[in-house]
């Protein structure tokens, strides 16, 4: 997998909502940062340092017993202290960004005008928000809904059904009652529907979890 430059790495430059837009520091070294990277406001430097780190699985070792500080002046001399502080202050490895998905950003951006769009198309900030959309759509989503298993309504319940008119005559076999399929009581069920909008709400927080501006 080839590692990606600054432009391409997952970020998200705007804050939360309320976000005054003053000049933010790096939460890793208290560099200034530019914005959201890997679920933490860093710098450029921290970001790729965090990035090719991951992706090339280097293991560092540091000498002085994992105790060195990180600022912006010493974030170099030591790469195991830094990226033990990227994951200390919550960088996530999860939300890098696959190959194929940095390919589909990268076609957006080369898409930026190029002559033949079509007026009032998406922004370059919308593009971005989208592909991030996407990104954290596919990690939280089950297409084979395999986890709705255990949310199963409750088993048919199968009850006699009344006799008809006709009597049987003496010595004549007697069948049996026919049975018909009823469904639960309403108030027996309210146990699972309570269980199965709980699992659904969790579903939507996993999913908002994945995206920075909902922290």
């Amino acid at each position: 997998m080839s590692v990606s430059g600054p432009s391409d790495a997952e970020c998200s430059p705007r804050g939360p909502p309320g976000d005054t837009g003053e000049d933010k520091v790096c939460a890793v070294c208290g560099d200034r940062a530019s914005g959201y990277h890997f679920h933490v406001m860093s710098c450029e430097g921290c970001k790729g340092f965090f990035r090719r780190s991951i992706i090339k699985g280097v293991r560092f070792i540091c000498p002085l017993a994992r105790r060195c500080p990180i600022t912006k002046a010493k974030r170099r001399q030591c790469q195991a202290c830094r990226l033990q502080k990227c994951l200390d202050v919550g960088m996530r490895k999860d939300m890098i960004m696959s190959e194929e998905a940095l390919q589909r950003r990268r076609a957006l951006r080369g898409q930026r005008g190029q002559p033949g769009g079509q007026p009032g198309g998406l922004t370059a900030e919308q593009q971005e928000l989208i592909a991030l959309l996407i990104e954290a759509h596919r990690r939280t989503f089950d297409s084979s809904f395999s986890q709705f298993a255990h949310y199963w309504p409750a088993v048919r319940l199968c009850i006699p059904s009344p006799l008809g008119p006709g009597v049987p005559m003496v010595g004549s076999p007697v069948p049996p009652p026919p049975t018909e399929d009823v469904l639960p009581d309403v108030f027996s069920m309210l146990p699972h529907f309570a269980d199965l909008s709980t699992f659904m709400i969790q579903q939507v927080i996993n999913f908002a979890k994945e995206i920075p501006v909902f922290r």
